[in-house]
């Protein structure tokens, strides 16, 4: 429909031109002949070409007026084809007139017929020309045949005509008018068809530009292009969504602020371009974006030519991985605990046997034999420590091999009520340590085993105090619902677009360093001084069995955040 709509407005916008080109013609011919005609008058000399007679001015002076007319009613005429039609009629019957009172066969003026002529092929092409063509015969040929027999006498001519040479003349102007019909028809029409092709060019054009800006734009790949300086010169939806940064403001913009390190890069890329083949390369690099937040991108680089197929700039497509990247982590992280946990298996049950047995032993000497002070510390300390020992082995096997899961729909809100309450009263609380507990949420249920989910919370707000053992803040929180970024993070498809439950502690204390942010959930790793390095690893894997989803925010000097997702019943 719009289509047909802007065909119908061009077609309109092209007869408009051409009935404007007949008017301006008609008043150019009209000038140029006064121009010619008046020095001559004014010379006092009577004849140039045509007698110069009063009735000559008065035709021309009557024709501006009409084309004045014309103009004037241009704007309110809607069928602008058969207002040309008139006009080119008018035109003749005015040539027919001005041939009349110049002479007859004597005047100069019938070659005026291939004026008009000609308009009617711009206007209406072949059949237009041709009309006109008989259309100015006829009536040439009828002033002729209307003199020959004196029924009329043209002015300043005499009363004698020769048949044979009305005859001849009548036949050369008709030749010469259909001649010139034949010739300026062939012309609109070949240049008719040139500016259909043209169009039909310029539309199809239009279409595969569109066609191209769509797919471009439609690309889930972010697509930007460079100029030889580096400057953006183009960015497709993708890479203003990634880059999150608006195209016109990213436009005119050096790709090496935006990209530090990536100026060696596009020179490799150039290097490469010249080789003879080049194997296809994929580079990475870390952006920072407006929101403080460091993205992954996978880019690749090609060369931009011109026409002529110079080197004109630098095409880059690249993808956000950070997705992916947090998919290897984890993976790396789980085959890790994986070997560890079975080492770790394999090791707790070795080693408890023989400590269990030694630990009976020394309490038994230590019942059965008198020991002064110092043997007696001694003993204590033994005691200590493989009572110590046994507890990491304890933790080994719950990390190696974990209790099995039994799931309940049981509130969130009264594990947490009663995991801090118990927390309170243990000794890794001091009077320097603020809580603030999530508002009643008795209603949020999931399917969890309580027991477990438990002890997740309590080695988190352990973690929390020993961050802040100097006094601070423990935040506690609790939240339903589909947001949170979760889709952002490494879950199975079956997960992904079901509602969560989001529980988060926040402590106030010294933060972690990226480094140490990237290595808190591996087993053995820790920052205390006597620390086993598994309780957070405990906690990813329940977290993990519960087909939920842990996360840490963390810097130096302002605190921590871990972050749980469980999927909701």
């Amino acid at each position: 429909m719009n289509t047909n709509l802007t065909l119908s407005l061009d077609a309109h916008q092209k007869i408009l031109k051409n009935v404007k080109g007949l008017m301006l013609g008609r008043t150019i011919i009209l000038t140029l002949l006064l121009t010619i005609t008046f020095p001559f008058q004014v010379s006092e000399k009577k004849y140039f070409f045509i007698p110069m007679t009063n009735n000559f001015y008065y035709f021309i002076g009557f024709f501006y007026l009409v084309t004045i007319v014309y103009a004037l009613f241009l704007k309110k005429i809607k069928d602008l084809n058969q207002y040309a039609f008139y006009q080119i009629i008018i035109d003749h019957l005015f040539i027919t007139v001005l041939i009349y009172f110049t002479g007859g066969k004597e005047s100069f003026f019938p070659i005026a017929y291939i004026f008009s002529i000609i308009g009617s092929s711009m206007i209406f092409y072949k059949r237009g020309a041709l009309l006109s063509a008989s259309l100015s015969s006829l009536l040439y040929g009828l002033l002729l045949l209307l003199q020959l027999h004196h029924w009329i006498n043209p002015v300043g001519q005499p009363p004698i005509y020769d048949p044979s040479q009305i005859f001849y003349s009548l036949i050369i102007y008709m030749a010469t008018f259909y001649i010139v019909a034949f010739l300026s028809s062939v012309i609109s029409e070949e240049l008719k068809k040139k500016k259909k092709e043209l169009i039909q060019k310029q539309v199809d054009y239009n279409q595969l530009e569109t066609f191209n800006r769509n797919i471009i734009q439609s690309l889930d790949s972010g697509l930007l292009t460079i100029d030889l300086s580096g400057k953006i010169i183009f960015l497709n939806r993708t890479a203003n969504k990634i880059l999150n940064r608006n195209g016109e403001e990213l436009k005119d913009t050096s790709l090496y602020d935006l990209f530090p390190k990536i100026n060696g890069v596009i020179e490799q890329v150039r290097k490469k371009a010249s080789a003879p083949s080049s194997d296809y390369q994929r580079y990475e690099t870390i952006l920072t974006n407006q929101d403080g937040r460091k993205i992954y991108l996978g880019f690749s680089i090609s060369p931009l030519t011109g026409p002529e197929g110079s080197l004109i700039g630098q095409t880059l497509i690249f993808q956000d991985i950070t997705k992916f990247k947090e998919m290897e982590e984890q993976m790396k992280r789980v085959d890790k605990m994986a070997a560890v946990g079975v080492l770790a298996a394999g090791m707790a049950h070795e080693i408890r046997n023989p400590l269990a047995s030694l630990s009976g032993s020394i309490q038994m000497l230590k019942t059965e034999l008198t020991l002064d002070d110092r043997q007696q510390h001694l003993m204590e300390i033994t005691l200590r420590e493989s009572e110590r020992l046994n507890a990491l082995i304890t933790d080994f096997l719950l990390f190696a091999q974990p209790p099995q899961t039994h799931k309940i729909l049981y509130p969130i809100g009264r594990i947490l009520e009663e995991t801090v309450d118990l927390f309170t009263h243990s000794p890794s609380f001091h009077d320097g340590i603020r809580i603030l507990r999530p508002s009643d949420h008795e209603e949020i249920r999931a399917s969890i085993d309580p027991d477990q989910i438990k002890q997740v919370f309590w080695n988190l707000l352990i973690n929390a105090a020993q961050s802040i053992s100097n006094g601070g803040e423990i935040h506690v929180q609790l939240g339903k619902g589909n947001a949170w970024g979760v889709a952002r993070l490494p879950l199975s498809s079956q997960l992904r677009g079901k509602e969560w439950i989001k529980i988060s502690i926040v402590d106030s204390g010294n933060g972690m360093a990226p480094e140490e942010k990237e290595k808190i959930f591996e087993p053995f790793f820790t920052t205390k001084e006597n620390g086993t390095g598994l309780g957070l690893s405990i906690v990813h894997k329940i977290i993990e069995n519960h087909n939920g989803v842990i996360k840490v925010e963390s810097e130096l000097g302002r605190g921590s955040t871990f972050t749980i997702f469980l999927p909701a019943d």
